[in-house]
């Protein structure tokens, strides 16, 4: 990875303490219900959410998980996927528990708390990972930025559709977004650093 990932990972870090700060203390968030209220509108981006469900991400993560066992023997990078997407969950529902955010007012029978959204955090990370394996078979940077950039088109219809749906505030789904990117390159940086490679 290059250094402008790294700086912009610590500015996503930043820009999500931020979020939590102002979610926390329940702080009026300019534009919230405006966004919450207007996007209820775009029907079309609810069929996105199945991108961010548990059932996708696990099917998706154990197909990169066997290709990276029988083809690659890449074994660090099976414990970095892992890490990676069974760890963005876990830690998703640990921040949401400190939170304690509820959901907005018709999210329609959604269970647990709000912030940061699942399918914004662990849907991008999910599909950055698969992204990244797959670019490293690809020589040309083109494909590679074609790669990422269908990979983050994805995540944002994902996260959106949870918006579109009401199940949660927008918010919830910028945070989602930018923690997961930060979680994503500080594993990626752990896993090109890593000893003897």
């Amino acid at each position: 990875m290059k250094k402008i990932h790294y700086i912009t990972a610590i500015i996503s870090f930043v820009l999500f303490m931020t979020i939590a700060h102002f979610v926390y203390h329940e702080m009026d968030i300019i534009g919230e219900e405006y966004l919450l209220t207007n996007m209820n509108n775009l029907h079309f981006l609810k069929q996105f959410s199945v991108i961010g469900t548990e059932v996708m991400i696990g099917i998706g993560s154990i197909a990169i998980i066997l290709y990276l066992w029988w083809v690659k023997k890449d074994f660090v990078g099976i414990i970095t996927v892992v890490v990676l997407v069974a760890g963005s969950n876990v830690l998703n529902k640990l921040i949401k528990g400190l939170m304690e955010r509820e959901r907005p007012p018709l999210s329609h029978g959604e269970e647990g708390f709000s912030f940061p959204s699942g399918h914004a955090m662990v849907g991008l990370v999910f599909l950055l990972v698969i992204a990244y394996f797959i670019s490293k078979e690809l020589s040309s940077a083109g494909m590679k930025i074609t790669l990422f950039t269908i990979a983050v088109i994805l995540s944002l219809l994902a996260g959106f559709s949870r918006v579109v749906e009401q199940a949660h505030y927008p918010s919830d789904v910028a945070a989602g977004f930018l923690l997961g990117y930060s979680l994503f390159v500080l594993c990626i940086f752990l896993y090109e650093k890593r000893p003897g490679k």
